[in-house]
């Protein structure tokens, strides 16, 4: 089936695209990797009249240290998480998963982010980040109720596992998921 008809903007930051959101609001979704979106956009399950392209955004793809935690960025594909000896060392579980998503087209294209942003059972991460106690942070948009915030709109936010995000630090001593 071929997708309704959209909108193509790049963004050339994750400010720009936090702001192409704010202007677009609901009418927008973000497209990176497209293994999560662009299959619900073909059945017409998704019809976005935007669509924000973040996918050639290099600083939100990586694997790194955070002190008590292991920082993986929302672009970081799955191959990448797969290969990353930090997680294989800190959480192998979530690197021996993303080693069996899909086939390796999708695996080389498909983004962590937009597996958790789409709740894509396909390729796991869904399942498995709250066992691997993984963190979960976003940067969204001002909007009226955060106008009188103390907190810049573009802060991250974090969620806890009972309010369907999963977080909480690296154990001490390292730790092995």
């Amino acid at each position: 089936m071929i997708p309704n008809k959209f909108e193509y903007r790049e963004a050339g930051s994750a400010e720009e695209a936090i702001q192409l959101l704010g202007q677009y609001g609901d009418e927008a979704k973000l497209l990176a990797g497209g293994h999560s979106l662009l299959p619900l956009m073909k059945l017409r399950l998704a019809s976005p009249a935007v669509l924000v392209d973040i996918g050639r955004l290099g600083d939100l793809s990586y694997v790194r240290d955070g002190g008590d935690h292991v920082a993986v960025g929302a672009l970081t594909r799955h191959r990448d998480v797969e290969t990353a000896p930090l997680l294989a060392a800190e959480a192998p579980l979530l690197a021996r998963v993303a080693g069996q998503v899909g086939d390796p087209q999708v695996r080389h294209r498909g983004t962590i982010g937009g597996s958790l942003a789409h709740g894509d059972p396909a390729p796991r991460a869904t399942k498995v980040a709250p066992r691997a106690r993984q963190a979960a942070s976003a940067r969204s948009r001002p909007t009226p109720s955060s106008a009188g915030s103390s907190r810049p709109p573009s802060a991250p936010t974090s969620c806890s596992p009972r309010s369907g995000c999963p977080s909480s630090p690296r154990p001490a001593g390292g730790g092995r998921s």
